[in-house]
């Protein structure tokens, strides 16, 4: 068993890939750490089996962040998420990388590329240029890239509107999904929404079929991958009953 650190800058996909990962029975420890948080590291942080880093959009800031991670964490591997591989420059890669995905690759896809990498193997884009391994660790296998990422700094808010037709859901089943994205409970939602516990679980059932997954994380990461921010600000908590907020924290 491994364990895992993932540092990724956004808040929901970290949620997403950190559902995946709790998924892939391929751990025995996951380390969720958020890079904007100027807190003191785990001692359990450092020296991990995998580093599943998500790097920040420009080949700059993306190799600064690479080079900290290497000096602070000392990772056995890595595996660099971008947020497009294409014309991805970060210079001469350190030796523990073992490959780089697209944030917007499909699920399946960066589980097979976990499993590889803790395997020993490693998965490159093709024009990029994998650091030299050591004589033990087998050939590399290329991975396809995932589609081109907007490249976009900023995230506007989305309505449930036009989030339902990005991701061929109802306007309510997108309403549960960013509430159970935000981490409350089916119970909560309900109330957020009034309607009934049953009416909300079936939303959710029927939004995991719609997208093809199996829960909230697998759910949260598809909709970014598809595009969606989730990024509505629905009912505010402050003009709820306290028992919803309560239930919700």
């Amino acid at each position: 068993m491994a364990s895992i650190l993932l540092i990724e800058p956004h808040p929901l996909l970290r949620l997403g890939l950190r559902h995946l990962l709790a998924q892939s029975r391929l751990h025995d420890v996951i380390l969720d750490i958020d890079p904007d948080q100027q807190l003191p590291l785990p001692a359990d942080a450092c020296g991990a089996d995998l580093l599943l880093l998500g790097l920040p959009a420009g080949s700059a800031s993306a190799g600064t962040m690479l080079l900290e991670a290497v000096a602070r964490l000392q990772p056995k591997r890595m595996l660099l998420l971008a947020e497009s591989v294409d014309g991805l420059d970060l210079g001469e890669l350190p030796e523990g990388v073992r490959g780089i995905l697209s944030k917007h690759s499909s699920a399946d896809l960066l589980d097979a590329a976990i499993h590889l990498v803790l395997a020993g193997g490693e998965c490159f884009p093709g024009h990029v240029t994998a650091p030299a391994a050591p004589a033990a660790e087998p050939a590399r296998h290329p991975a396809p890239a995932g589609p081109s990422a907007s490249g976009s700094g900023e995230t506007e808010t989305e309505t449930p509107l036009s989030g339902s037709h990005l991701l061929n859901i109802t306007e309510r089943q997108y309403e549960v999904l960013v509430l159970l994205a935000r981490g409350y409970p089916i119970k909560t939602v309900s109330r957020v929404l009034n309607i009934s516990v049953a009416t909300a679980k079936t939303h959710a059932c029927t939004l995991y079929q719609r997208l093809q997954v199996r829960n909230k994380g697998e759910a949260v990461y598809v909709a970014l991958q598809r595009g969606a921010t989730l990024n509505w600000p629905g009912p505010q908590l402050s003009l709820l009953p306290q028992s919803c907020v309560r239930e919700a924290a």
